[in-house]
């Protein structure tokens, strides 16, 4: 009798750890981002943690995430998601084709990688970059940029990548006016405010706090300029630096002006470039001693050989130090 209880103990036993090696642990799921959800949400939603859907997903607690994104959710008895992560890690690997080695250095990222398009309603596309290094994915400047006349925006915003993306958003919109194969402003600062206006609200509403509504940078050349120097002046929160490249003191007129007297306690810092062999280098240098009067911290780059044209290729550390400039603080 003895012998039988022994038997069906450690029968019951081996059934039990049998059942434990062929029942599969509860696996997570992939939830996909809606509109309007937040970690906060999608958590409670599957009795998770925000912190191991977090840990799961490689992300930070307080990144954004967006409508289409999918998330790994991990089971309710992975508590801080670690298994979740290790799991998702080896379906990443498992994706590699068998002839790519993961450990092969990639070749470098030329300027225009990474360039999207904005659609802003109303105004056509607008190009644009987001930020590279630290703090990328958390609160970063814009630099707008406003191209010359017959500029070409998304080929003006492939140059510009690589000086302003270390610094923050960089976003090139589009001129109202064909001129020849590029675009112009039509010498219509009022539509160019609406357009940067409606520029940076569109990028505020796709990547959220993540962009800088107040304290931006202007960049603006020759029509770009003059476009960039009424903007500033009427969106002096918005956009309280800039960098002009071939100013001229008429492209504000007298009106202008007096509206600088009103907003100079608003405008931080501007920069102003513009090259010896280009004819409105006088301009620029009004404009200098306006801003100056004006109390505005201001400074100005003539170079000697340069004429009315941007030098990205031979002088980018000028451009780069400009931006770095304007930025601090």
């Amino acid at each position: 009798m003895l012998a039988r209880l022994v038997v069906k103990h450690f029968a019951w036993r081996w059934l039990l750890l049998a059942l434990l090696l062929v029942t599969p642990a509860a696996a997570e799921r992939t939830h996909e981002v809606g509109s309007g959800q937040t970690l906060g949400k999608i958590a409670k939603r599957y009795h998770v943690s925000i912190a191991a859907i977090c840990n799961a997903n490689d992300i930070r607690r307080n990144e954004p995430i967006k409508p289409g994104q999918k998330l790994v959710i991990p089971d309710p008895s992975d508590e801080d998601g670690s298994r979740a992560r290790a799991s998702r890690r080896r379906d990443q690997q498992a994706k590699v084709a068998p002839d790519e080695n993961p450990k092969a250095p990639k070749a470098p990222a030329t300027h225009s990688a990474g360039m999207q398009v904005l659609k802003v309603p109303g105004y056509g596309n607008a190009y644009y970059y987001e930020p590279t290094g630290p703090g990328r994915l958390t609160l970063r400047p814009v630099m707008m940029y406003l191209h010359g006349r017959g500029g070409h925006p998304d080929a003006d915003c492939k140059r510009w990548a690589a000086v302003a993306r270390p610094l923050g958003w960089l976003v090139c919109p589009s001129g109202p006016g064909a001129m020849g194969n590029g675009r112009g402003w039509n010498n219509n600062w009022a539509t160019a405010h609406r357009i940067a206006v409606a520029t940076l609200n569109e990028l505020r509403n796709k990547y959220g706090r993540r962009v800088q509504l107040y304290g931006n940078t202007l960049i603006g050349f020759s029509e770009g300029a003059y476009a960039a120097m009424n903007v500033g002046l009427r969106e002096p929160r918005a956009f309280n630096r800039w960098l002009i490249l071939a100013a001229n003191s008429t492209y504000w007129g007298a009106l202008g002006q007096e509206l600088l007297g009103d907003v100079k306690s608003r405008v931080r810092k501007v920069y102003l470039i513009t090259g010896e062999l280009d004819q409105v280098v006088e301009g620029t240098r009004n404009v200098r001693e306006i801003l100056r009067k004006a109390e505005v911290a201001t400074r100005i780059t003539t170079p000697s050989d340069l004429g009315h044209k941007i030098d990205l290729d031979g002088r980018r550390e000028l451009y780069r130090a400009a931006l770095v400039w304007l930025n601090e603080g």
